[in-house]
């Protein structure tokens, strides 16, 4: 056995990469965005939910928003709806004082929930 079988966590990447179960158009790619390093100024890209989870954190929620709405024509509608509504989970973890800080309210998180769930056109699980 590699060393890297004994990982459970490689295991588990390995099956889900390597699904030879699953069909070439069911495999999703999340979109990159392309960002600028403030400090070197060096332009690189990352997935779009490495950087909104760096916006989140960083409670520049309304870019972070922006950002997943700008980029929804570049998903497919099970995609967008995966990835905004880790978004909005993301949110209701925030407390009221950070959502404040972030120019956000919990009422949004809910209003945005009910765009994404127009827009995508699904219902609540």
């Amino acid at each position: 056995m590699m060393e890297y079988e004994k990982d459970w966590f490689m295991r588990q990447v390995k099956a889900a990469v390597f699904n030879p179960f699953k069909k070439p158009q069911e495999v999703q790619i999340m979109p990159m965005v392309f960002i600028t390093d403030e400090a070197t100024g060096e332009e690189y890209s990352v997935p779009i939910q490495n950087y909104l989870l760096e916006l989140i954190l960083k409670l520049r929620i309304n870019e972070a928003e922006n950002l997943l709405y700008s980029k929804s024509e570049e998903m497919t509608n099970q995609l967008f709806n995966e990835l905004g509504t880790w978004f909005y989970d993301c949110l209701d973890k925030l407390s009221e004082e950070e959502l404040t800080q972030g120019s956000f309210t919990k009422a949004e998180v809910a209003q945005g929930r009910a765009d994404l769930q127009r827009l995508t056109n699904t219902t609540e699980k």
